[in-house]
């Protein structure tokens, strides 16, 4: 009796055996990421959805050119193509205060050809167009874009203090390009405000403003307009020519620098080697531009302040009224 007991009850190497045989070989099949609503069993199985839904992408017009449509991307455009008419504004002044009247060697001479191209970039509108609200555009979007990333940044590293927002900032951390965008705004300021707004204003027209109004007042006030001339170009040249090797790829002026990596594994020696032929080229490049807007400096000043500089006071009733404008320039006025 006891032996039929034993064997009438299962072993563990029965119960294993049996569930062995009872499992199936299924073929293989796609994988479904959602799962069916079974209802006819009985239970309800909810059905899947994927944590981060694809969203359909609308193209439009206004998105070419940009890569995306935030801030960042239409402020930095903004920024960019603002500079375009600007830019082709100074090759054309370049070539009237610089390039023809070192070609010509005479004052009266090269006025005449400023006088040719004066209606391009002095009318009214044109001039607005043209340089007015693109360079209004460029420092607004540039001045904005930097708060918007100090901004995200501050909110990034969970600053809370002033101080930590400010040194968490890019304002302490600007670039040369930037630096030099800043200082060469109120120069260029001094300038539009010398040349285009006090002849308006006191003369209720800028008809006989030109190269002789330029040296005129260089004939009165020498040191002044030298010292504000040279630093007016360098700075100006200087700007220039990195924001065009910035728009064309090449971070000269606009990247900061970034500390070098450790000597030690394989990746670490294979980076310092990396920064170390990084480092070489963006040195020829510095060089370069160097030499670019050294040459481009050095011929513009040649021209305004070796040949227009030194072409002297006017003479008459124009002498009188160009005196008269330079002493009504605010803060400065006395000195010139």
């Amino acid at each position: 009796m006891e032996s039929s007991r034993k064997t009438s009850l299962p072993t563990q190497e029965d119960t294993d055996m049996k569930s062995i045989l009872s499992m199936q070989e299924l073929d293989p099949s796609p994988v479904d990421e959602s799962f069916p609503n079974n209802t006819s069993s009985g239970v309800c199985t909810p059905k899947y959805e994927p944590p981060f839904p694809p969203q359909k992408v609308r193209w439009s017009p206004l998105a070419l050119g940009l890569r995306g449509q935030s801030w960042d991307s239409w402020l930095s455009a903004l920024q960019k193509y603002s500079t375009y008419p600007p830019t082709l504004f100074a090759a054309l002044h370049f070539a009237n205060t610089s390039l023809i009247p070192l070609a010509t060697q005479s004052l009266p001479e090269s006025d005449n050809y400023l006088l040719l191209t004066r209606p391009i970039y002095q009318s009214p509108s044109f001039e607005h167009l043209i340089l007015t609200i693109p360079i209004i555009t460029h420092i607004a979007s540039g001045i904005a874009l930097r708060n918007v990333r100090s901004s995200r940044r501050a909110r990034l590293y969970g600053a809370e203090t002033r101080d930590q927002r400010y040194a968490l900032s890019f304002w302490p951390q600007m670039s040369l390009q930037a630096r030099l965008g800043y200082a060469f705004a109120p120069l260029l300021a001094a300038h539009v405000l010398v040349n285009r707004v006090m002849p308006i204003m006191v003369d209720g027209g800028s008809s006989s403003i030109g190269l002789g109004f330029v040296a005129h007042g260089i004939a009165r006030s020498r040191v002044f307009w030298v010292t504000y001339y040279h630093v007016f170009v360098v700075v100006g040249v200087y700007h220039i020519i990195g924001g065009l090797a910035s728009w064309m790829g090449w971070r000269i002026t606009t990247a900061r620098k970034a500390r070098g990596s450790k000597k030690g594994s394989l990746e670490a020696r294979l980076g310092h080697v990396e920064n170390e032929q990084h480092a070489k080229r963006r040195g020829r490049m510095w060089w370069n531009l160097n030499k670019v807007a050294a040459m481009g400096a050095c011929i513009w000043l040649a021209g305004a302040l070796w040949v227009v500089g030194n072409g002297g006071e006017g003479s008459g009733w124009e002498a009188k009224s160009w005196s008269e404008i330079y002493s009504q320039v605010p803060v400065i006025g006395s000195w010139l």
